[in-house]
């Protein structure tokens, strides 16, 4: 599933800024919500852009730094200058994007890290506090909290086996939702480039 879906998204979002939007839009989309609904949110954005129902107060905001910092962010997470560490805090630098997300989105963008949501915290026992960061914590702590990210996403198994296991699980919880673990990854794909 990763092997198949990873590399496609990947292709789509180092073409331009504003693919790499869709990228994070989608992301957006997850925050607190079922996968399953992303798909008629990502139609609803398309329609009503940052008016859109499903964008609430927090999310509204969120979205405008994205659409105002895709160009910045395309050249930070493309970057063969910077280490994923600076690269998942770059991300976090967009409101209401924590690292969570962020290693989601590098998880979607370049194949590295790992998203380790409500499911996977839940699945592997783990606390959420432990990788918060913010701008108001010291740069070293910072640079320290998202490498503690990284290496417990490598101890865990790495990128790959994070996101075929985690559409599995998916799979496994809602078998009336989706058909079976690739149903799950595709959906990304779907999300993202069909929409």
């Amino acid at each position: 599933m990763f092997k198949q879906h990873q590399p496609i998204i990947e292709k789509y979002a180092r073409q331009n800024p504003d693919n790499l939007e869709k990228v994070l839009v989608f992301v957006l989309t997850t925050i607190q919500k079922r996968l399953s609904t992303c798909v008629a949110q990502r139609k609803q954005i398309n329609i009503s852009g940052v008016n859109s129902v499903c964008l609430n107060g927090r999310k509204q905001r969120t979205y405008k730094e994205i659409v105002a910092t895709k160009a910045y962010l395309y050249d930070k997470i493309f970057s063969d200058d910077i280490s994923n560490a600076e690269k998942l805090l770059e991300i976090t630098s967009i409101y209401g994007i924590g690292t969570v997300k962020a290693g989601f989105i590098m998880q979607l963008c370049l194949g590295e890290i790992g998203c380790l949501d409500v499911h996977n915290l839940k699945r592997f026992g783990l606390s959420p506090n432990v990788f918060k960061v913010s701008d108001k914590m010291p740069q070293a702590t910072a640079i320290r909290k998202a490498n503690f990210y990284i290496k417990t996403c490598e101890d865990l198994g790495g990128c790959e086996y994070l996101w075929d296991s985690w559409c599995q699980y998916l799979a496994e919880i809602y078998p009336n939702i989706y058909t079976d673990a690739n149903d799950v990854s595709d959906l990304h794909v779907n999300c993202i480039i069909k929409q």
